[in-house]
């Protein structure tokens, strides 16, 4: 009995949240969607620029890029638990799991009270990660309540997976760099991850049936680009131990912007060219 009553409760928070969310205007929901999205790869892209400033590699003036994102981040994550109007929505769970980025990122924040350095790496990691994984909750929650049909939430949670998991590819590599890879089991996370970027890829492709044509197109297109950056990585990981932190930094970024435009056009509305 407490089994079933455990059970009848899970499908009515269930319901409940789909109530809520479908009266959440589809406009709205997009635009959480984008917006999470970015913020998530920008957990992700933080921690490059972090490896970097602590190295003292000044390429693209990371100190400043970090900054920008940290404050991109908090304000990011402000607009989203404002953008939760009622008080049934500031009770969903991915309210909740936003509030959790937002302790993480307070963590974070304390830790760069202090220069970035390679002590402090593995701490900052740490935060981070937590960030990532509150936004990712909420993102994948929403997404799989807001767009029940399989084949638009693969194309959408997967391109916006790519665009996160390329800046987490290269951030890896970066701390390998720092000698903090062992620490992070960096091979065997770099290893999942080269496994799983062709798969995202390919599902993405298999995702863009119901778009119009010229949609399509410009999906490949930005899907070839993503394929071209990558062999950067692919080439790098077989043939060198040496790796140079400002090629990674580049490429991961290139990744993330047409994995991000792939998102753009799985969320317009279908009326839109």
């Amino acid at each position: 009995m407490r089994n079933l009553l455990w059970k009848f409760g899970i499908v009515g928070a269930l319901l409940l949240n789909g109530v809520i969310y479908a009266e959440i205007p589809i406009k709205r929901v997009q635009s959480f969607l984008q917006e999470g999205g970015d913020l998530r790869m920008r957990s992700m892209r933080i921690l490059q620029e972090y490896s970097m400033v602590a190295s003292n590699n000044h390429f693209r003036e990371p100190d400043k890029l970090l900054s920008e994102d940290i404050d991109r981040l908090k304000e990011g994550l402000k607009k989203l638990l404002g953008s939760l109007k009622s008080e049934e929505e500031k009770e969903t769970f991915q309210a909740a799991r936003l509030r959790d980025a937002q302790k993480s990122l307070q963590a974070a924040q304390t830790i760069l009270k202090t220069p970035p350095s390679i002590e402090k790496a593995l701490e900052f990691w740490k935060a981070m990660d937590a960030v990532r994984d509150g936004l990712n909750r909420s993102l994948t929650h929403l997404s799989q309540e807001v767009y029940p049909d399989e084949e638009t939430v693969q194309g959408i949670m997967y391109a916006n997976r790519l665009a996160t998991i390329a800046q987490r590819y290269g951030a890896l590599y970066l701390y390998r760099v720092m000698g903090k890879g062992e620490a992070l089991q960096a091979q065997k996370q770099l290893a999942f991850l080269s496994r799983f970027f062709p798969h995202a890829i390919s599902q993405v492709r298999e995702s863009t049936e119901e778009l119009p044509e010229a949609k399509r197109k410009e999906v490949e297109k930005a899907l070839k680009n993503v394929e071209k950056n990558l062999n950067f990585f692919y080439i790098m990981g077989k043939s060198s131990r040496h790796f140079i932190p400002t090629l990674i930094y580049e490429k991961s970024d290139n990744i993330s912007k047409e994995a991000q435009e792939i998102v753009t056009l799985f969320l317009q509305s279908p009326t839109d060219k």
